[in-house]
């Protein structure tokens, strides 16, 4: 506000009739400005502790797979234990803007595949296989094994987020496909299966296809590859020791899920 901008020297927001929008220098001190929040609510959460209340919000960030197929279930177990504590889940494809909203502290812990490039702390829940999805009339049994060489003779769709190409299946199919050019791509996994339905081939994860092929008859089928890829699916934080108390409570539900 017009007071803190007094206190500070320099102006943070800046109005137009075009609405609110903040200034370099705002921009530039942002990330402490999060972090002094986020010391206040861990603050909080301590005194609330020592009252003998569990309270206090935890920000989660996911995959949107993981989300609808993992968090009813955790966040389910977590307010049963801790009932005053506030979960917000924000869902995105993109693992550079959760790797972005983990760095600057916008969520607490996030849930998303880890890359050979990350170095956050981390916990690694499941393994997840990649099949490949085929139009239901595509002359392959659904036991066996398909070769890449096969899959690539067909239109393939290409699952893509804005960062690009979906980075695990991307880095699989270079070994086969060096000039990387697919006809079709989507963001959306089930888009995706729409597309096989009547264009051609692609490769998904077997979380989401478990899910989505229980509750919707889509003219598909999936077979194993023959040279297997999986994704490392898990959560992550910048560092366990200084995580909120709700957070950290958040990490141990999660935690025992998987183990039972």
């Amino acid at each position: 506000d017009e007071q803190s901008e007094e206190e500070v020297g320099f102006p943070i927001l800046l109005r137009t009739n075009k609405g609110v929008q903040i200034t370099p220098d705002g921009r530039r001190i942002l990330p402490t400005i999060r972090e002094l929040l986020k010391l206040n609510e861990r603050l909080e959460q301590e005194y609330s502790l020592i009252r003998g209340i569990e309270r206090g919000k935890v920000r989660i960030g996911s995959f949107p797979t993981l989300a609808y197929a993992w968090m009813p279930y955790i966040i389910r177990n977590f307010q049963e234990k801790y009932p005053h504590i506030q979960i917000e889940l924000v869902e995105e494809n993109s693992i550079f803007r959760l790797e972005d909203w983990l760095s600057t502290g916008f969520v607490d812990v996030v849930f998303f595949s880890r890359q050979p490039k990350h170095t956050y702390a981390r916990v690694d829940l499941k393994t997840d296989p990649y099949l490949a999805v085929l139009p239901s009339d595509y002359p392959q049994a659904a036991e066996s094994a398909l070769s890449v060489q096969q899959l690539l003779k067909n239109p393939f769709c290409m699952c893509r987020s804005l960062d690009g190409e979906d980075q695990d299946i991307s880095r699989y199919l270079k070994e086969y496909d060096t000039k990387g050019r697919y006809p079709m791509t989507s963001n959306s996994d089930s888009t995706i299966l729409c597309m096989v339905e009547e264009l051609g081939v692609s490769i998904l994860p077997k979380l989401f296809l478990d899910h989505v092929l229980q509750n919707r008859a889509y003219r598909v089928k999936t077979c194993p590859l023959e040279k297997p890829v999986c994704r490392r699916l898990g959560l992550a934080a910048r560092s366990f020791r200084e995580l909120s108390p709700a957070a950290s409570r958040l990490v141990q539900v999660a935690m025992d899920f998987f183990r039972e």
